[in-house]
């Protein structure tokens, strides 16, 4: 009867006959439970009916329960089947049906019939639990001890049973019982009852406990059913402890600390998961009045680890933390005295191996940082050892950890691993400055590991990284006072040396001063030492310590807690340097961009503070971030203070900066041009405009330039070309500069600046023009001013400019041409725009005729003015942006092919980058989609290539609305047999069918094309383990198919198997399709140059449109048709 016993009485309906359900259910199964079910169920409703009694589950409920009162002669299925049916129908009973009395009366008739039948089998005896839980939870009174006393007894004895499915269906039941007492008296009383039970098992505990350590008989303790029945107990006690009156589970806790041993027995875990129970939900005085054993008992547990297993260990340990959160949660201060136990016996687990080690460093962090507060013990600093404050517990606490882990770095006979490093680590962060007072004695030990240490790379850079964390906490000013970095002028070397590099990585907030009156000190003892020796392996080596000394420069400058005071001190230090162009050029100029950077970001950000540590640049642990003591800040007025102290220093700094730009080799310039222009950016703008005049006088350049910019005439031809590629280098290095000051700029600046630009526009020096673009574009997007005063100037020097083939110059022209594009379309918003064809019409010209990295660039610009408009906040962008989409699809009512598929083309980037345009612009699909109509092989070619992108890129649900349009018309070409047509048709439809499914793509099918359409489906489907055709190229792959085939696609293995059927009858074109396949790449672009060659011969006697000099705008309006014509006349 095991499975009637488990039946779900919610499947049975209260309202309707119980009997009849049961018959429909089994009246046909052969099993011999369902029978004698049947015949009980019928037999019961007999009974009923005979006593005109309606067929009602309370009904059936006394007539069953009746026949249970009389059982002594029923045999083992008939009881089990009344047994089993009373289970099914009482849970149906409704409450108040049952009255209190009756319902106790049931449960000894139930208990009786279990205690009295021992033939009632494993389904039964649960079948009977099952109810007395339903009448004592649901039926006697929950108010009265008496009436429930019997049910919970029996049902907390059946929790401990020996068949697992009675004792689980006994322990939900009482679960159920116990969470129904809402009186504090009844829960008092069964909280007694579970009290009472436990304590009387004590001696069996402890016996177990004995005999498992006298002779470790594990395995005859558990077999033993009386130490069987205790840990079920346990169990029970587990899950009912949340119930249990607060003064019971103090009793509890105190018996159970009893017979926890140091070592490991059966009971072991699960006593700890009473006592986890009990700590989750007591307050601190439950931890208090135990504290004594709780941590006695815990601590000594974990201390004999090595006979314990690891997880019962690392569970001891996290019961700890637990218990000693509460007591320093409580304020009680007796925490400190535990904090300290519990610390040094989880030390010694540091050095275990794997996941142990870590295990432990976590729970000691989350010590640490919940009972450690590094701010109060800041005031230690300006306090004398002695005072009260220092000798407070939580000092003496923190002292004693510190103690500890320095016993255990010196105990090891080897390096640490890394857990222990991380957690010393995030020790020196928690206590910052005053690590020193508790950490100096590990500090020592681990400078003397480094000194003697003879381990792999790993283990050095693990040690290397915790003393980084001191820098970082301590402040090198305490570090080198303890670990002082010297020079031995008697053999010539130097001493802590190592710590160089570990600096330079990790100083944060030091000071300017301390840097010039003990680094420069110690950089030029070096250097002199250099001078003594004659062994040039010495000498290299104190010139690397020198030099590294220097390179400190930039860390100290990293949020500088005394900029504004000694920054010109500084300053007057460093100009020799920068005028002997020596090797401190690059440490100089690094160390000036953050000085002035940090000090302009907390300007320009939050008015009060602004965090400015970059822990990726300086390496410091990830705690050190977290950490808000230890990150330094600058206020704004910190800032103000600092930036004009910077910028009273900038003219000085600026010169010779400057000169040793001129004179540096291009390769060298990267840092000097990131200080220039830092510096000019805190400048005013009448310096900076003095400097850079001076400079072009300096090389003779001003006479260059003419009153517009224009550049002289070479009358001479070849004798002016030598003197030509002097100016030429001349300019390339102004540019440099020009490049430079762009941002501290005035308009009488840039209006100069400008005139550079365009003088070296205008030579043939391409490396002039590329530096020149890449200005141009600077001063475009840093001075939106001069790019709507000058914007016709501009414009008027790209259209008398040609392009290059010249990739890095074409894509610097496209960053200024981004630019410009967009201020065309925000300057003319209403009526037509020329200057924004004549852009477009460059683009998409490069997107034809171009290399393919040239390509790569246009189709990058694009990219780029897209991204940028649907990115704008602006209002007005949204706007903008479907304007140029209509511009761009203008272009498609054009006469040239070769324009019509660059234009497909350029939709195809924007669609993948946004495939919502389609949508956005409901004229864009239609009027793609008309080219279909085209007899030009590169146009259709285009266009298959664009369906095949939004087809890729649009959702499921809006691609529903394109459907017919795209089935339609690409099927019309499945029978053209140049460039793959009927591959690419294929594609595309099974993408569709993948995304919209395979009915809805053949719906929308001509019925000539249907066996064509079956014949798809048939080969997407069976496949069988291949993959299905990529539903996504990469754009270029999607874009470049209307590029004359340049560019070999991928195959399918679907639109081989899809053609295969058509081919069969002619094997010519079989022959020829392997062919082309076996073909190399640089033969298919050969074919397809060939291809687009006679294309164009066909067409370029007719029309002009093929000329890059020609401006080719679309047919949008008859309006804007002969402003064109006016427009571009006097180019052609």
């Amino acid at each position: 009867m095991e499975d009637i016993a488990a039946e779900d009485t919610q499947s049975f309906n209260a309202n309707s006959d119980i009997c009849q359900q049961l018959l429909t259910r089994y009246a046909r199964s052969s099993a011999a439970q369902h029978r004698h079910l049947c015949a009980t169920a019928a037999a019961t409703r007999d009974i009923i009916q005979s006593s005109s009694l309606p067929l009602t589950p309370i009904s059936y409920f006394a007539a069953t329960i009746t026949s249970l009162s009389d059982s002594e002669n029923l045999d083992s299925n008939a009881l089990g089947a009344l047994t089993s049916f009373l289970a099914i129908v009482l849970p149906l009973v409704g409450r108040g049906e049952i009255n209190p009395e009756k319902a106790g009366e049931s449960v000894r008739i139930l208990v009786t019939t279990v205690e009295e039948n021992g033939n009632l089998g494993t389904s039964g005896v649960r079948a009977v639990v099952k109810c007395v839980g339903v009448l004592v939870a649901e039926f006697c009174n929950s108010n009265e001890w008496d009436s429930v006393a019997l049910g919970f007894e029996w049902l907390v004895k059946f929790s401990l049973d020996k068949r697992p499915k009675v004792r689980k269906c006994a322990h939900d039941c009482f679960l159920t019982v116990f969470k129904s007492f809402e009186s504090s008296a009844m829960l008092n009383k069964a909280s007694k009852s579970i009290y009472l039970l436990l304590k009387d098992q004590m001696p069996l505990a402890k016996e177990m406990t004995t005999s498992e350590i006298v002779d470790g008989a594990k395995s005859e303790a558990m077999s033993k059913p009386e130490h069987q029945n205790f840990l079920y107990l346990l169990n029970v006690t587990k899950h009912v402890v949340q119930h249990l009156s607060p003064k019971i589970r103090v009793k509890i806790l105190s018996q159970l600390l009893k017979i926890l041993g140091s070592h490991f027995s059966t009971m072991t875990r699960h006593i700890f998961d009473v006592i986890s129970a009990i700590f989750e939900i007591s307050g601190a005085d439950v931890i208090i009045s135990n504290a004594e054993e709780i941590f006695g008992s815990l601590v000594s547990y974990i201390s004999s680890r090595e006979n314990n297993p690891v997880d019962s260990v690392l569970f001891a340990a996290n019961l700890a933390k637990t218990a000693l959160a509460k007591l320093h949660d409580g304020d009680i201060n007796e925490w400190t005295t535990y904090f300290a136990m519990l610390t040094e016996s989880l030390a010694g687990l540091l050095s275990s191996n794997g996941d142990v080690a870590l295990q432990i460093s976590i729970i000691l962090r989350e010590l640490i940082d919940h009972h450690i507060d590094g701010k109060s013990l800041l005031t230690i600093e300006s306090q004398e050892r002695e005072d009260e404050t220092t000798q407070s517990a939580e000092f003496k606490a923190m002292e004693t950890t510190c103690t500890t882990f320095y016993n255990v770095l010196s105990a090891s006979a080897q390096i640490p691993n890394e857990h222990f490093f991380s957690l010393l680590a995030f020790l020196f962060v928690k206590l910052g400055r005053v690590s020193d007072v508790f950490m100096k004695p590990i500090l020592l030990k681990l400078a003397d590991l480094v000194n003697a240490s003879s381990a792999d790379a790993s283990e050095i850079k693990t040690l290397q990284d915790c003393i980084g964390s001191a820098v970082a906490a301590m402040g090198p000013e305490k570090i080198l006072a303890l670990l002082p970095i010297s020079f031995s002028a008697k053999d010539c070397s130097g001493s802590n040396t190592w710590l160089i590099p570990i600096l330079k990585k990790n100083i944060v907030g030091s000071s300017l001063q301390f840097f010039m009156e003990h680094i420069i000190p110690l950089a030029e003892s070096f250097e002199k030492g250099t001078h003594k020796v004659k062994k040039s392996v010495i000498r290299r080596d104190l010139q690397a310590y020198a030099h590294g000394c220097w390179g400190l420069l930039p860390a100290f400058c990293h949020q500088a807690s005394d900029t504004s005071q000694n920054v010109r001190a500084l300053v007057k230090l460093l100009i020799p340097f920068i005028k002997e162009g020596s090797f401190m050029l690059e440490i100089i100029a690094t160390a000036l961009q953050e000085l002035v950077n940090e000090n302009k970001s907390a300007l320009a950000t939050d008015p009060e503070s602004v965090q400015l540590t970059e822990v990726q640049r300086t390496e410091i642990h990830d705690e050190l971030a977290m950490d808000p003591d230890t990150k330094s800040s600058h206020s704004r007025k910190i800032a103000r203070k600092n930036i004009k102290a910077l910028a009273l220093c900038a003219k000085k700094l600026l010169q010779p900066l400057i000169s040793v730009l001129f004179q540096s080799p291009p390769e060298t310039r990267k840092h000097l041009k990131g200080a220039i222009g830092c510096l000019v950016s805190i400048c005013e703008a009448s310096v900076i405009k003095d400097i850079f005049i001076a400079s072009l006088k300096k090389f003779k350049l001003l006479d260059d330039i003419r009153e517009h910019g224009e550049v002289e005439s070479d009358t001479d031809g070849s004798a002016n070309e030598k003197e030509s590629r002097g100016t030429n280098a001349k300019r390339l290095i102004i540019l440099d500069l020009a490049s430079c000051i762009i941002e501290g700029s005035d308009s009488d600046l840039v209006d100069l600046l400008f005139s550079v630009i365009k003088c070296a526009l205008k030579a043939s020096d391409e490396v002039g023009q590329i530096e020149a673009y890449r200005t141009l574009s600077r001063i475009l997007e840093t001075h939106s001013w001069f790019c709507s005063s000058q914007f016709d100037v501009v414009m008027d020097l790209f259209t008398g400019t040609k392009s290059s083939a010249n990739v890095t110059l074409l894509e610097n022209r496209f960053a200024c041409l981004q630019t410009l594009l967009i201020h065309a379309l925000m300057r003319n918003t209403d009526g037509e725009n020329t200057q924004a064809f004549l852009i477009l019409n460059e683009i998409i010209l490069t997107l034809k005729d171009s290399s393919e990295e040239g390509r790569k660039a246009a189709y990058d610009a694009l990219n780029g003015i897209s991204s940028k408009l649907r990115s704008s906040s602006d209002a007005s962008s949204d706007g903008l942006y479907h304007k140029l989409i209509t511009m761009i699809t203008g272009y498609l009512s054009g006469p040239s092919p070769h324009i019509k598929s660059g234009v497909v083309s350029v939709l195809s980037v924007l669609v993948y980058s946004d495939p919502d345009i389609c949508t956005k612009t409901p004229d864009l699909f239609p009027a793609v989609m008309e080219l279909l109509h085209s007899k030009a092989i590169e146009v259709i070619k285009a266009v298959l290539g664009f369906v095949k992108v939004l087809v890729s890129s649009l959702k499921p649900s809006d691609l529903h609305r394109f459907l017919p349009d795209i089935v339609d018309g690409i099927l019309r070409w499945k029978s053209v047999h140049h460039c793959h047509f009927k591959t690419k048709i294929i594609v595309i439809l099974e993408i569709l069918m993948r995304k919209c499914g395979s009915p809805a793509v053949k719906a929308h099918a001509p019925e000539k094309y249907k066996d064509f359409m079956q014949s798809v489906v048939l080969n997407r489907h069976g496949k069988g383990s291949s993959k299905e055709a990529e539903s996504k190229d990469t754009i270029l792959e999607h874009s470049d198919s209307s590029l004359g085939g340049q560019q070999k696609r991928k195959r399918e293995d679907s639109s081989a198997t899809a053609s295969k059927e058509e081919d069969s009858s002619r094997p010519w074109k079989r022959k020829m399709e392997r062919k082309q396949n076996a073909g190399t790449e640089s033969d298919l672009k050969h074919r397809a140059k060939h291809i687009e060659r006679r294309l164009m011969k066909r067409q370029g006697n007719n029309s002009n449109n093929n000329n890059n000099n020609n401006i080719q705008t679309p047919n949008v309006t008859s309006k804007f048709n002969k402003h064109k014509k006016q427009a571009t006349g006097g180019r052609n």
